[in-house]
């Protein structure tokens, strides 16, 4: 079904739109050329807020480049953007996978001393954006981790049993204890004349003719006013928010664009989610929290307690993953796919040493605060004895060996920095989502997908030319590979009289869902002869 009033032709090439459900399809590795009646053209520029340029009244141009996503058009339909085979679900699945790989790296020591309860995290804008891509991320992602835990702490709350005294008349004592028998005896309570057939009880013969008029019975009452209660209420309160500020912020502009649009949206839906939990009764008697009860076998065991805990630890380092705010909105609002097959790259490649070494980092690096979230570029993940895995270092023609480049400033995606035979040396990854030539095949056919058109998933010739450039203007760099979600693992090994095993240049597979055989295969190559693969390989 097309767009109502609304024609689509490429500026360039031959791809043509797809009919979807409500609305259509777009590659969004085309410039597309829109024709339509001047209503219809607001209402769309108005929709992909940034994306557009308006040529006249009747006309615009759209250019998508490495966004995917969906964009309604009211009554007019639906506008879906797609890379290659990778939309809207991909994205979704593969932001899923990078949170949870960035999530799975070591605490550092300071972050889990003493596990303070901050309540002061929804107010500060410098984790506030990684807060939200979390919070999203478990509440809105394909599992709904964060309801489901929370559903299995008001089904079946924890909850404390203590032991109360109260007054009751005699013939409603249902129960008594050595301090009842006591303050009977004793006549605590004071004793009246028996009458009737209760003057010939044996109690009333006991008390001479008396019994008591009113008793102390023990009565245990339960109460949901826990530590364990406490801490799931402040974590509930702390996501709340976390959205609240996020939805203040983005209603606060002036003119928002797609990030603080998808985000109003966002936050919508993860109130609608909260509601019920946070109007549970459970709460009405639950105080209020100061530390988080880490010791407690309740949170460490027991079902949705267990997860919640995960999910705080969790969101306390989120600030270790590699965003800044340009990259936060590209991804939170835009969904640039490029940008984050980038960073999941990162990790891959990070949990690909992990498998040769056969243990995860010893150390991450911190996230550098200032007036907003900045990494800074260089952050790193290290283990004792072992590589470093670099994310956006730095090369110039100022620095000193080994980050000194002989020409140009250069800043390749990833780095692997490792001691092999006794020598420092450097590895290239670059991670390459987008196309318009690709490197021939061995019988000269090039890629195409089924419209006849380059694979949009594939890697271009200036891709292999650019890892020669690292290897020629950065001396300590003895490989370079490009990263793509393709299927073709191509090596073009080094010429030099000198050159070791996996020296060169080349191009790794990397599929999220599939088996990264390839890259481990490399990196393990790259890795022989590291004084910590011998470690583990041969222990002493």
């Amino acid at each position: 079904m097309a767009i109502v009033g609304l024609d689509f032709r490429p500026r360039f090439g031959t791809a043509v739109p797809k009919d979807a459900p409500a609305g259509v399809v777009l590659r969004g590795e085309y410039e597309w050329l829109v024709t339509g009646g001047e209503a219809e053209i607001k209402a769309l520029l108005d929709a992909v807020v940034g994306l557009g340029v308006q040529v006249s009244t009747q006309s615009a141009i759209l250019k998508f480049g490495n966004v995917v996503g969906t964009f309604d058009l009211g009554a007019l339909g639906v506008l879906r953007v797609q890379c290659g085979k990778w939309n809207e679900d991909t994205f979704d699945e593969l932001l899923e996978d990078l949170t949870a790989r960035a999530l799975a790296l070591p605490f550092s020591a300071t972050q889990l001393a003493g596990l303070p309860h901050d309540r002061s995290i929804a107010d500060r804008d410098d984790v506030l954006l990684h807060a939200f891509i979390y919070a999203r991320h478990v509440m809105l992602g394909g599992d709904r981790a964060l309801p489901r835990a929370l559903d299995l702490v008001v089904r079946d709350p924890h909850r404390r049993f203590s032991p109360e005294r109260t007054t009751v008349d005699l013939v409603a004592a249902r129960r008594v204890d050595a301090r009842t028998i006591s303050r009977v005896v004793m006549g605590t309570d004071g004793v009246v004349r028996a009458t009737g057939a209760a003057a010939h009880t044996s109690l009333a013969h006991a008390l001479r003719g008396h019994l008591p008029a009113y008793v102390d019975v023990p009565r245990v009452e339960h109460t949901f006013d826990t530590a364990e209660n406490r801490f799931a209420l402040e974590f509930l309160g702390q996501i709340r928010g976390i959205v609240d500020r996020v939805d203040r912020l983005a209603r606060s502009k002036a003119k928002p664009g797609v990030f603080w649009t998808s985000a109003v949206r966002d936050c919508e839906a993860m109130r609608r989610l909260l509601g019920p939990f946070e109007r549970h009764d459970m709460w009405n008697d639950v105080g209020r929290m100061g530390h988080v009860p880490i010791g407690s076998s309740v949170l460490q065991r027991r079902r949705g307690y267990k997860d919640v805990l995960r999910h705080h630890l969790a969101l306390r380092a989120a600030a270790r993953i590699p965003f800044d705010r340009a990259t936060a909105e590209r991804l939170l609002g835009l969904k640039d796919v490029a940008t984050l097959y980038e960073l999941w790259c990162y990790f891959a490649v990070i949990d690909a040493v992990s498998e040769v070494i056969g243990r995860r980092p010893d150390h991450v690096d911190a996230m550098k605060v200032q007036d907003e979230v900045d990494l800074g570029y260089g952050f790193r993940v290290t283990w004792d004895g072992g590589p470093t895995v670099y994310y956006n270092l730095s090369f110039t023609p100022t620095k000193s060996p080994p980050h000194r480049s002989a020409s140009l400033w250069l800043r390749p995606d990833i780095v692997v920095d490792i001691e092999r035979d006794e020598q420092r040396e450097l590895h290239v990854f670059d991670a390459k989502l987008r196309i318009d030539g690709v490197v021939p095949s061995a019988d000269g056919a090039d890629s195409a997908n089924d419209d006849g058109d380059p694979d949009p998933l594939s890697f271009k010739n200036e891709d292999i030319a650019k890892m020669h450039a690292y290897r020629d203007a950065l001396p300590a760099v003895r490989s370079a590979r490009v990263l793509y979600p393709g299927e073709e693992h191509r090596e073009f090994p080094a010429l030099e009289l000198d050159a070791r095993d996996a020296d060169g240049v080349g191009a790794i597979p990397l599929v999220p869902g599939a088996v990264h055989s390839d890259l481990h295969d490399v990196l393990a190559t790259l890795l022989r002869g590291s004084p910590v693969v011998t470690l583990v390989a041969e222990p002493a």
